[in-house]
């Protein structure tokens, strides 16, 4: 609960509650397409904490149990992608509206140039955040909770008085009021997913008397409730501001009480913590994993410099923080098929494993040379159907409109990686789940 509120009560969460109202849906449409996609996407994220309960390791090892030893270098490239980018996405935010606020108050200057001076101090905080690791993540974790819920509420008091809940909306994305609210659904949908690689670590502290019953429905109740707070509250402020072509932390800024944009500041400092210290935390411990001579601590600073470096070059010297945030959206096109390929494995072996042999050559997870051919077999066609049903502004996918315009980029992988996975171990069962259940 902590984990995950902590995590969506920041910029970077909040301002995609602006995406339902851009696809021209009103108040009521918004709120109930993120309400139930955000449903849908915790059902298939919330049982994935079994893993890191099971081996009591991060998921980037876990799926080697169904990938293979070394196909297992599938999640981390996944999982360094993702945080990276998510990374880079929360110190921009939270760099942006510092700038905003600063400028709102002082009339400090909002360019790239401020903002490459800025940026360092927010990730050089995050950073710190992360490197002392998981005791100090989670102590940050509980008190911007707390921080991060009250300045959310002033803010929807704040602006309450402006709010019109009869907003009707914009035109249309995809012309008719169902079609587009299916996509504000999917869009919802993938949001839980993109932090499908990045649990086991914290459900790998969960104590052995824990049932699973109980850590899911919590992992799920936290994923939800946090999200749906933090998304909603983008929605109520967004209907504001529908109108203006300004990036959304500046709209925010301009439309608040002048007094208000302290607590932006702070929000915008303090909020990018845990988001982003979470990313980058996940980044360092799965290169642990492939770079295991080195030290945790290591790993996470130089994953610390790429996030950075990634950051520079698409915020202040390309200025497309847009492309870094669809290329992340992309990448669910990976996730998807990834957690559905693990869900069916975790069913399929009744959920033992054997956590010492997770990373030892020649072991029951060694499979054919190290890589687990059936769970490639189900995860390379999924992905590729994934890619053709994407639609974005990167790339946009030959079968993109074949439900008329609803991304279907995530769901479709899902259930075709799992079905194939299933009915590959049918047709060929693997040696290692007759180990397992033994």
């Amino acid at each position: 609960m902590w984990i995950w509120h902590s995590a969506q009560f920041s910029f970077g969460v909040v301002v995609l509650g602006s995406v339902p109202v851009t696809f021209g849906l009103s108040w009521w449409g918004s709120v109930s397409a993120v309400l139930v996609g955000l449903l849908i996407g915790t059902f298939a994220f919330a049982p994935l904490a079994r893993f890191g309960m099971r081996t009591g390791a991060t998921d980037a090892v876990s799926s080697a149990a169904h990938f293979g030893v070394r196909g297992r270098l599938i999640t981390n490239l996944i999982t360094l992608c993702v945080a990276i980018g998510f990374f880079a996405i929360a110190v921009w935010t939270g760099s942006t509206a510092v700038l905003a606020a600063g400028k709102r108050l002082i009339g400090t200057p909002t360019g790239p140039g401020a903002l490459a001076v800025v940026i360092p101090l927010v990730a050089a905080a995050v950073v710190a955040v992360a490197v002392f690791g998981y005791g100090v993540l989670l102590a940050t974790y509980k008190i911007v909770t707390v921080v991060g819920g009250l300045v959310l509420l002033a803010m929807v008091v704040v602006l309450a008085p402006h709010f019109d809940a009869g907003y009707h909306g914009g035109q249309l994305a995809l012309g008719g009021f169902w079609q587009t609210w299916l996509l504000g659904v999917t869009f919802a949908a993938t949001i839980p997913l993109s932090y499908a690689t990045l649990q086991g670590e914290y459900s790998s502290h969960v104590a052995p008397k824990v049932s699973d019953r109980s850590a899911v429905l919590w992992n799920g109740v936290g994923m939800y409730l946090s999200n749906a707070i933090a998304l909603s509250v983008g929605i109520f402020a967004t209907t504001m501001f529908a109108g203006s072509t300004a990036p959304w932390v500046i709209a925010l800024t301009d439309t608040v009480p002048a007094w208000f944009a302290v607590f932006v500041v702070v929000f915008g400092f303090v909020g990018t913590l845990p988001q982003g210290a979470l990313c980058i935390y996940a980044a360092g411990i799965t290169a642990n994993t492939i770079a295991r001579r080195a030290s945790r601590v290591a790993c996470t600073l130089v994953m610390s410099v790429v996030g950075v470096g990634v950051l520079y070059l698409g915020a202040v010297a390309y200025n497309a923080i847009d492309s870094i945030s669809t290329f992340v959206l992309l990448l669910l096109a990976l996730i998807a098929p990834w957690a559905a390929i693990m869900l069916v494995g975790f069913g399929l072996r009744r959920g033992r494993y054997a956590p010492e042999e997770l990373l030892t050559p020649h072991g029951r997870y060694w499979f054919s040379g190290g890589v687990n051919l059936r769970a490639v077999a189900a995860f390379l066609p999924a992905v590729a159907l994934g890619l053709l049903l994407t639609s974005n502004t990167i790339y946009t996918g030959p079968l993109a409109n074949l439900a008329g315009g609803i991304d279907l980029s995530s769901v479709v992988p899902f259930l075709v990686a799992g079905g194939l996975y299933y009915l590959l171990c049918r047709i060929s069962p693997e040696r290692a789940a007759a180990h397992d259940l033994v």
